[in-house]
């Protein structure tokens, strides 16, 4: 099962879902999007303990929806 971090979860009024095969596949795609999108500059060892704590087993959804027939969405 994969790994899931959201933003929301961290404080932030955003949506985004960093998924990941790994639990630091996860970590590592939030702290990127925080870098890029909330202009943090600064992940320090006490975010990174915390986001780690909200990391969660889940099924992720892949970008473009989920489609369980495995067919075209359209």
């Amino acid at each position: 099962m994969e790994k899931l971090l959201r933003c929301r979860t961290l404080g932030f009024d955003c949506d985004f879902e960093a998924c990941g095969e790994t639990q630091e596949e996860a970590l590592a795609t939030a702290i990127d999007h925080a870098r890029a999108i909330h202009g943090l500059k600064d992940f320090s060892q006490r975010d990174r303990e915390r986001a780690t704590e909200a990391i969660h087993e889940a099924f992720c959804v892949p970008k473009g929806g989920y489609n369980p027939g495995g067919g075209s969405l359209y």
